[in-house]
């Protein structure tokens, strides 16, 4: 599991020097697939529903759904290629990799045993982390919902290390009717947002906290 689990830590951080709109959905696309291969891996003979229904959630809404919904957004609105995730700087990339680096302090104190629950560990706090920056840094609407997409991943990672044997079916169908409606909702906020105002997609409102 631990080469899923780098190539994740390493589809979370490239999107943040890619600077492109493209990129960002391509690295969520990237996270619900490997999530999803964590997932068969941890319970490789699963046949629950439960299961069933936490790998449609994985691959079906956050690896293709939510890209796909996103990129059809922009694409019809003719965004410019380049949205800088976080503030193309050299204090943003430092602050990026130092989260890395904490996460993986944070995991050692709270798993004690070396391995891949701690290694998820690091790489689902990694994430957590990275999406607060790019929401702290950057106001624009699309890399506020980029975040928002990459903290809900995160969680989605971290779960899968903490999820309980038997969780009630309808909890879990629960959650994914609320990713659903998440995805759904940040799409509308993005299609009518523009339609208002031209120019909002792309314009920052007010100057980065970093």
């Amino acid at each position: 599991m631990s080469p899923l689990l780098i190539a994740l830590l390493g589809v979370m951080l490239l999107p943040l020097f890619l600077a492109t709109w493209r990129a960002s959905l391509f690295g969520l696309a990237c996270q619900g697939f490997l999530i999803a291969g964590i997932a068969v891996v941890m319970t490789p003979d699963a046949s629950s529903y439960g299961h069933w229904l936490t790998l449609a959630d994985l691959v079906l809404l956050r690896g293709i759904g939510a890209p796909l919904l996103l990129y059809g957004v922009l694409h019809s609105q003719s965004a410019p290629a380049r949205n800088d995730v976080i503030p193309p700087n050299l204090l943003s990339w430092t602050f990026a990799f130092g989260i890395m680096l904490a996460a993986f302090d944070f995991s050692e104190l709270l798993v004690k045993q070396a391995g891949d629950p701690q290694t998820l560990v690091a790489v689902a706090t990694s994430g957590i982390m990275l999406g607060l920056l790019v929401l702290a840094t950057q106001s624009g609407p699309f890399s506020q919902v980029i975040g928002a997409l990459r903290i809900e991943n995160a969680i989605a990672l971290f779960e899968l290390g903490s999820q309980p044997e038997h969780e009630p079916l309808g909890v879990r169908f629960a959650q994914v009717v609320i990713v659903v409606l998440t995805i759904a909702l940040y799409a509308w906020y993005l299609k009518t947002l523009n339609a208002r105002s031209p120019s909002a997609l792309h314009a920052e409102i007010e100057a980065p906290t970093l």
